[in-house]
């Protein structure tokens, strides 16, 4: 019988193995398309006020809601001092009397956002259309 001939491979491998990286990268396409959805619906959308003129009619009966929050920590609802339980109740009972149902939202500075956020939440629980953040001017440098 004759013997296989040995092979040596004493030359170094100068070839890139690309297929874990092809893997690798469609794995995380994967899963970036797979999450995207749940991402941006999770979300709140937000869009900047447009100015416009209004009607001299629409400005007398239309009802605000203006939420700001201080940084004290407490909550005023139309330029008057409200406490966090009876918040629901007297946005909801605003909401009724207003035709556009729209909720403003403003904080001082070193308010979380997670405050804010619960806001916007039960403004929308209670029958809120249009949320708008507002962005206020501070006498802080």
């Amino acid at each position: 019988m004759k013997k296989k001939k040995e092979v040596e491979f004493n030359a170094p491998i100068t070839e890139i193995n690309v297929t874990p990286l092809v893997d690798v990268c469609l794995v995380l396409v994967i899963i970036f398309l797979s999450l995207a959805p749940a991402i941006y619906l999770s979300g709140i959308t937000v869009t900047r006020a447009k100015t416009a003129m209004a009607e001299a009619s629409q400005t007398a009966t239309e009802v605000k809601v203006n939420v700001f929050l201080r940084g004290d920590g407490r909550i005023m609802l139309n330029e008057e001092a409200v406490n966090e339980n009876r918040l629901d109740k007297l946005i909801s009972e605003l909401l009724l009397r207003s035709p556009t149902k729209t909720v403003t939202v403003s904080a001082d500075r070193n308010v979380k956002h997670q405050k804010v956020v619960w806001v916007l939440d039960l403004a929308r629980q209670n029958g809120a259309i249009n949320l708008c953040v507002l962005k206020r001017r501070s006498a802080e440098p």
